[in-house]
Formats: C-alpha cells, sequence, structure tokens
C-alpha cells in the first residue's frame, strides 16, 4: 500500500512524516495524554510525536536533529501534531470555546456513594 507523503512545517522548513510503527506507538500513546506548552514535559511529549514520525519519514534524523529546529510558532507546533495524531488514527475534535457546564451528579447514588432508597 502506498502511502501519499505529507510534511509538516516548524522553523519555517518542510518535515516528511511517515505512520509510526505499532512499537512506536507504545511511545506515542503515552505522549498524547501528556501533550500541551504550560510545562516542559508537555511540550517534550510533542516533540516526541514529531520525532517518531519525522524519523520513520527519515532514518537518519535523531532526536537531538528535532530539539535543534530553530525558531519553530506554537501555531506550527499544534499543526505539526495534529498531521501525526491523523497519520495515527486520532479523531481531533473541536474544542467549543467559552464556560464549561457544571457536571450533573448521577440520581441514583448519594454524596456517600451509596444508593439511594428515597423515591
Amino acid at each position: 500500500m502506498s502511502e501519499a507523503k505529507t510534511n509538516i512545517t516548524l522553523g519555517g522548513r518542510e518535515f516528511p512524516i511517515a505512520p509510526l510503527t505499532l512499537g512506536q506507538m507504545k511511545q506515542a500513546g503515552p505522549a498524547f495524554t501528556r501533550i500541551g506548552i504550560d510545562t516542559p514535559e508537555g511540550v517534550a511529549a510533542q516533540t516526541t510525536l514529531l520525532y517518531l514520525a519525522i524519523h520513520n519519514a527519515d532514518p537518519k534524523v535523531t532526536p537531538a536533529d528535532v530539539d535543534a529546529i530553530l525558531g519553530v510558532t506554537f501555531p506550527e507546533l499544534k499543526i505539526a501534531v495534529e498531521k501525526v495524531a491523523k497519520l495515527m488514527g486520532v479523531e481531533m475534535r473541536a474544542v467549543e470555546t467559552g464556560e464549561a457546564l457544571p457536571v450533573q451528579p448521577a440520581a441514583s447514588t448519594t454524596s456517600t456513594g451509596s444508593k439511594s432508597t428515597a423515591a
């Protein structure tokens, strides 16, 4: 099966990316749960995903090469991670802006977690 070439832009440069192996998915899956821009760990998680996809397209690329990409913008980073997610089959959903709705407690339990017998 032939994969269409997909590229991402980081620091104004184009990089080819390729689907991940099943073994790499073991690293990528947990990285998705840590993604963010507000902590070093969150940005590192994004870098891990990008490295894996870039490395599969060009095995000469090292993690240090990806870390050294100069001039990456946050919009580029977001789009690049979304493209890798799409390659992996991760569904990206739009987040609605505004205030979150309060969570309604379940009607069948009390605050202690036991079932209510009141009717």
